[in-house]
């Protein structure tokens, strides 16, 4: 079965302005137009301007926290290559082990419980499964983690239990691995690791599953929900007991995504590689790929704007037809606005309704359309 990464490429973007301003001209054919002076008639008009987009990558994007993580490789013809590998921690179950408990290890199993696929599903997906021994700066739940996160740096020590190859099944609900390194299972007989959870990620920072490269040209990447119940390690010991492992609210886990754009096609490339361009297209891309920023340029016409009552502002944002024969439309995009400190907040009317906010995808014209609250486009003008 084959699924599409969540892309997008952009034909245009236009910011329709409706306006209202007093006129002094009368015209006789208007119904009750003697039931105001003529210097208070009121007219509506619609404007429009353009923007100008930039592609940019988009990788200070946090992870951590989220319903799914992801796993894999995949290969697209436009957009390059993205790898998806994440790390998390595991916690003790209730049924703590007592301290004079003889453990001995025959098996650890890892469970991974399904949440959905992008690319191809027949393909397979090829990751390193590592034990975390030490860190520049332990995981903690109070932090927080980005799409960039520098395993190389961060991760100071580290410890191979194998490489795993599997197909992604979508009939089953979850997908499980055997370890059986000799070190690791040895390192479960200690009964000390078994007190409290604190003493337990502290002796045990987590796993890191890193993603080996496809080599194929479409690939695949898996969701898992590591908090559904269903995911967790199992540790098969003396001949037939068994001891879970849980990756729940007391655990760090996050996502990390690798993205090689030359590999992507000739056209991005050079958006990327020029972004103060006004290119025709933008692209977004999602996994803290691509996003657009958008500017408005037209401050002539923006200063004539300034003249008028703003009654209303919606940004649409168009995507070419031939586009969706290769790309998977999402069925919302999101709208933030950089603030005075150069961070990023959802605009007020997101906050306040969503559903009115806009930016569904409208199969009928293929477009995206947000409202704006129009005293922050009043804002935006009076800034430029």
């Amino acid at each position: 079965m084959k699924h599409t990464v969540f892309t997008l490429i952009i034909a245009g973007i236009v910011l329709f302005i409706s306006s209202l301003f007093t006129s002094c001209k009368e015209d006789p054919t208007d119904i009750g137009v003697n039931l105001q002076p003529g210097s208070d008639k009121i007219i509506v008009a619609t404007d429009s301007l353009a923007v100008f987009t930039r592609t940019v990558k988009d990788s200070s994007v946090s992870t951590d926290e989220r319903s799914v993580n992801l796993l894999g490789s995949y290969q697209d013809e436009i957009f390059g290559l993205t790898n998806a590998s994440f790390i998390s921690q595991i916690t003790l179950s209730a049924g703590n082990v007592s301290s004079d408990a003889v453990i001995t290890p025959d098996s650890m199993e890892i469970v991974l419980s399904y949440a959905g696929f992008i690319g191809d599903t027949t393909q397979d997906i090829t990751f390193k499964l590592y034990k975390i021994e030490e860190l520049q700066t332990p995981l903690n739940l109070d932090s927080t983690y980005y799409a960039d996160f520098d395993v190389e740096t961060e991760i100071t020590n580290k410890t191979l239990l194998g490489e795993y190859t599997f197909t992604p099944t979508v009939s089953n609900n979850s997908t499980s691995f055997i370890i059986k390194d000799e070190n690791f299972l040895s390192f479960f007989s200690n009964t000390n690791l078994y007190k409290n959870d604190t003493s337990f990620i502290e002796a045990f920072p987590g796993f890191y599953f890193e993603t080996v490269s496809t080599t194929d040209d479409s690939g695949c990447i898996a969701y898992f929900n590591l908090k559904s119940g269903n995911s967790k390690m199992r540790m098969h010991y003396n001949d037939s007991l068994t001891y879970d492992f849980l990756i729940n609210e007391k655990c760090v886990r996050f996502s990390t995504f690798y993205h090689d754009y030359t590999t992507a096609s000739a056209e991005l490339q050079n958006t990327i590689a020029h972004p103060e361009t006004n290119n025709e297209l933008a692209y977004i891309q999602s996994a803290a790929g691509l996003k657009v920023e958008l500017r408005i340029a037209d401050t002539a016409k923006m200063n004539d704007l300034m003249k008028k009552g703003i009654n209303k502002a919606q940004l649409q944002i168009s995507i070419p037809a031939e586009s969706l024969d290769t790309t998977t439309t999402p069925e919302h995009l999101t709208l933030i606005y950089k603030n005075d400190n150069n961070r990023f907040e959802f605009l007020s009317d997101y906050k306040a309704s969503a559903a009115h906010f806009g930016g569904k995808f409208n199969e009928a014209d293929n477009s995206y359309t947000f409202n704006i609250n129009k005293n922050y486009f009043i804002g935006i003008l009076t800034l430029n």
